[in-house]
């Protein structure tokens, strides 16, 4: 099945505030943010591990910075 999505980019830099409310969300309907954001910046990946969707507002915030950038 094809879903329409942002394209990955890897040169535009997430803003650290943005980091700490991004949220995930697993099949069970489970929330997480990341873990690990020390200053704005992420410090390990540990918590990006696992089988999690981005909530259709944090895929929404992660969207514009996107647009933003180009």
């Amino acid at each position: 099945m094809h879903v329409d999505a942002t394209p990955v980019r890897f040169d535009t830099p997430i803003p650290g505030d943005l980091l700490t409310v991004l949220t995930w969300r697993n099949r069970r309907g489970q929330t997480r943010n990341l873990t690990h954001v020390v200053d704005g910046r992420l410090e390990r990946s540990i918590s990006l591990q696992g089988f999690y969707r981005l909530t259709s507002e944090s895929a929404g915030e992660l969207a514009q910075v996107v647009l933003d950038a180009k």
